[in-house]
């Protein structure tokens, strides 16, 4: 049981940080349904801004807490006797965080929020902002959906 619960503890703080992040991202996202929406030039400058000042402790925060994720979610296999809820957790966790990592380069996402300016050219900003709001966003969904089959599985073993 200790080990569901830590397991949730950590799927619920990605999901929190990944939230937070994506809360100091909400002026801007709708620029990912649609690159012409009316979003204002300061509010690309000024997310991109928040984002500079996080770019240095946020991968190596979520890398802490996606690697512990998946120890415990391994070791929640074997210890629940290969449950299937334990292997969608790992799935769900899994397939967004290695699209993010390898497929969408977050190495190169975070090196373009790093080296761009906030003074470059517009469309130079937009393009770092939404390449990390679009990483941002996958993972947020992929934690909640992490979360949420682990608190199930977490309430259904409480039950018996």
């Amino acid at each position: 049981m200790k080990l569901k619960v830590l397991l949730l503890v950590f799927c619920t703080m990605g999901f929190t940080l990944l939230l937070v992040v994506g809360l100091i991202e909400r002026n801007v996202v709708s620029l990912l349904i649609n690159d012409s929406a009316n979003v204002s030039e300061d509010n690309i400058r000024l997310t991109f801004s928040a984002l500079q000042r996080i770019v240095g402790v946020l991968p190596y925060t979520l890398g802490i807490i996606i690697a512990g994720t998946f120890v415990l979610s391994i070791m929640q296999i074997f210890k629940s006797n290969n449950n299937i809820f334990s292997f969608a957790v790992l799935i769900v966790l899994l397939i967004p965080m290695i699209y993010n990592i390898f497929i969408a380069d977050t190495a190169a996402v975070v090196e373009g929020i790093e080296t761009t300016k906030m003074s470059d050219e517009l469309l130079t900003v937009k393009s770092s902002l939404l390449a990390a709001i679009k990483q941002h966003y996958i993972g947020l969904i992929g934690f909640a959906l992490a979360m949420t089959l682990q608190l199930i599985f977490t309430l259904k073993n409480i039950k018996r």
